[in-house]
């Protein structure tokens, strides 16, 4: 994986530079601070762009956004869940092409939207949504996404089953992945590597949780 690991990736998940120059220092998208290499993130849903930003504008959007708010500030949590709800039979319904993909509850359209990284960026999947109402059910936890912030992140490849419930910059870093490493067809080792590097690094950051909650939401 390229310098940085998982968390220069998702400091640059539109791989662009957030100063918009090679060598600047990073700086906030708000109000042009300099700030450090690794930051919190503001989305900004009518066009699913993430924004640098520094301490000071990221508590502004700490709390549940208002009617009106423009940003959206992306969570910091990251949970492994091992014992989610996902058959053969069930993820087939789905209708996923690959096998990543990521879940994330739009709120300006009002529905989840499935989306998988491929070699030109995320594209949506054609899921019916009585498909993902049924992983749902089976899934208590997908009741604490984040509305446009928080996504489950789903990884079948090379024999993986595993669930993740991350920030949705985590998934734009895991599309920048592809985007930056894909070679001709089948997308060559280099990306697969990638790939693999991705996991295992945000399995190291990702915090163990049951999938029913039975427990309660954990802190």
């Amino acid at each position: 994986m390229a310098p940085g690991g998982l968390r220069g990736l998702i400091n640059r998940p539109a791989e662009r530079s957030p100063a918009g120059q090679d060598g600047d220092p990073c700086r906030c998208e708000l109000c042009a601070a300099p700030i450090p290499a690794e930051h919190r993130h503001l989305l900004e849903p009518a066009v699913r762009e993430p924004r640098c930003a520094c301490r000071p504008c990221a508590l502004l959007f700490e709390h549940p956004p208002a009617a009106g708010d423009r940003y959206r500030l992306v969570p910091d949590r990251r949970w492994y869940l091992p014992d989610f709800a996902l058959d053969e039979a069930t993820w087939e319904s789905l209708e996923i092409p690959v096998q990543m993909a990521f879940a994330c509850r739009d709120s300006s359209e009002g529905r989840t939207v499935i989306r998988y990284p491929g070699p030109a960026g995320a594209v949506e999947a054609a899921t019916a949504p009585a498909a993902w109402a049924s992983v749902e059910t089976a899934n208590p936890v997908l009741r604490h996404l984040a509305p446009d912030v928080e996504a489950l992140l789903v990884n079948r490849t090379g024999g993986a089953r595993d669930h993740w419930l991350v920030p949705i910059d985590d998934c734009f870093a895991l599309v920048a992945v592809l985007r930056s490493r894909w070679k001709g067809l089948a997308g060559g080792q280099d990306v697969w590597n990638g790939v693999g590097a991705f996991f295992t690094e945000l399995r190291s950051r990702a915090k163990p949780v049951p999938a029913d909650l039975s427990k309660g939401v954990p802190r």
